[in-house]
């Protein structure tokens, strides 16, 4: 698959739109898109285990797991979970009933919050390479 970046477009308070990384704090999510090099960047292995974020926009946690997974060019699919009483059954579902994020699920492997050191071995546990090159 090609290396694709995501961009979200932002409004503040005063109605400005930009777009951005993500979303600061005090602005709303109006949009994504998707841009693609066209060039395949993953370091990654084929037959990994899918990757699913569950997170909230202008969560300063939810972005440590973001760009942890960004430098390292791991592929992962966010599922935001703010307002949405389907995705936040879905998050309970798998967490046995807590509503916290971020939640990472790495193939049926339940990783709440964020602690580099638990996740950088969950991930190699997987099968993702460490890239400690790029490592923040």
């Amino acid at each position: 698959a090609a290396w694709a970046t995501k961009v979200y477009e932002c409004e503040d308070e005063q109605g400005n739109r930009s777009f951005q990384k993500y979303c600061p704090p005090g602005s709303t999510l109006l949009g994504e898109k998707k841009y693609s090099s066209g060039v395949s960047r993953s370091n990654q292995a084929p037959g990994l285990p899918a990757l699913v974020l569950y997170a909230v926009p202008n969560c300063d946690v939810c972005d440590q797991m973001r760009e942890h997974l960004s430098v390292r060019n791991i592929p992962v699919t966010e599922k935001n979970v703010e307002g949405n009483g389907e995705l936040q059954q879905e998050l309970k579902a798998k967490t046995g009933g807590e509503l916290r994020v971020p939640v990472l699920l790495i193939g049926d492997k339940v990783i709440s919050g964020y602690d580099r050191t638990n996740l950088t071995s969950a991930l190699v546990a997987a099968g993702y390479v460490e890239d400690t090159a790029d490592a923040p």
